[in-house]
Formats: structure tokens, C-alpha cells, sequence
């Protein structure tokens, strides 16, 4: 999804919906827990606000990802649905985006999003139970040495 400032300011004025299907596959780190993404469909609008010309998208995104449980290591498909709002101008504030050159490419945004909304950790449903940090129960034995202590407590 890349559009040059033109064919953005045209598309405004015409239609400024925007839908398509990206496939991610090439974003997916290769050490991290995320197995694969699906096909994003990503459905939004654009628009163009104020003098500073901000390039405004809205943008409602949706996929299925796979990531590996936290305990289990087990593959579990996480569904994704979010909706975000990204500004992009040619000023260097810091709390827009950059353009750079003269198209602005939404499939790093998308991906950038999508990473931000994944949970830090994800149990698989088998995998509730497991507590692998739970200490098992076991009687105290008291030395007998110290057994005859007990007696002079206060």
C-alpha cells in the first residue's frame, strides 16, 4: 500500500477509502515468538488536515497471527482487529511520521502496529494449567535438635 503525495491529494477529492490485502511474511522477525501472520486486510480512509498539509489515515486492521505460547512453546493463533490513526507530515516533529521522499508506504506502518498490539505473552489453552514455577508442596522436617527449641519460645 504505497501512494505518492499526488495520487493521494487526487485520491481525496475522488474516493478516500482505501481497502487491500498485505502479506507480511517478510516483516516476521526470525527469533521471536511470532511464527507467521496471515494475509492484513486493511480497510481505511485518508485525508489532509490543515495548512501544514498532515496526511491523516484511519485505518482498521485485521489478521490472524501465530505466535508460540509462552509456557508450552505450543502454536496459538492470536486474532487480530484494531483500529489506528496515523499522521504523516514533512515536518521533523516528533509526533508525526516522517515522509521520506515522496510516497508514503503504509506496509511498514501496518507491520509496525501490528508488532505493537501483539501481547508480551500468550498461553495456549492446554497450557493453563501448566505452572512451571508452582514449588510443590513437601512436609518440613524439623532436626530434633532444634525440636526441643519450640518450648522456649515467648
Amino acid at each position: 500500500m504505497e501512494w505518492t503525495i499526488a495520487q493521494i491529494k487526487k485520491k481525496i477529492h475522488q474516493d478516500p477509502t482505501f481497502r487491500g490485502e498485505l502479506d507480511l511474511t517478510g516483516y516476521v522477525p526470525k527469533d521471536e515468538d511470532i511464527i507467521s501472520v496471515d494475509t492484513v486486510n486493511v480497510d481505511g480512509r485518508m485525508s489532509i488536515e490543515g495548512d501544514d498539509e498532515l496526511f491523516v489515515f484511519e485505518m482498521d486492521i485485521s489478521t490472524v497471527l501465530t505466535v508460540a505460547c509462552s509456557r508450552s512453546l505450543r502454536p496459538v493463533d492470536l486474532v487480530m482487529d484494531f483500529t489506528v490513526r496515523e499522521i504523516f507530515s514533512y515536518d521533523n516533529e516528533d509526533e508525526y511520521r516522517q515522509i521520506e521522499g515522496i510516497s508514503i508506504d503504509l506496509s511498514p506502518i501496518v507491520w509496525s502496529n501490528i508488532y505493537l498490539e501483539k501481547p508480551m505473552r500468550v498461553i495456549h489453552p492446554q497450557a493453563k494449567d501448566m505452572d512451571v514455577f508452582k514449588e510443590k508442596e513437601t512436609p518440613r522436617r524439623v532436626n530434633p535438635k532444634f525440636a526441643e527449641l519450640k518450648k522456649y519460645r515467648s
